[in-house]
């Protein structure tokens, strides 16, 4: 009898991506923008304070895209960009 995976939802995502975030950059994660599932597995990008300003509008942030396979496993992240967080795109 095989036993089957459990299967991962968008806040198993969201937990397992705050977890490893927080762990590789020794920060806070501050926020997710976008979790997106393929047949491949999962798509997340997320944002991470680089530097405190003040006014907070004038924080720097970096952006960060990470590849998870279909059981939540991280395979892979890159940034993507650095923003202050009063941009607006």
């Amino acid at each position: 009898m095989m036993i089957n995976e459990k299967m991962m939802d968008i806040e198993d995502i969201q937990k397992k991506v705050f977890s490893v975030a927080k762990e590789l950059f020794k920060k806070e994660p501050e926020s997710i923008s976008a979790i997106e599932k393929s047949e491949k597995g999962w798509q997340v990008q997320m944002e991470v304070l680089e530097r405190k300003a003040v006014p907070d509008k004038f924080d720097l942030l970096k952006v960060f895209e990470f590849t998870l396979d279909a059981n939540g496993k991280v395979l892979g992240f890159k940034q993507t960009k650095k923003i202050q967080r009063g941009d607006t795109e």
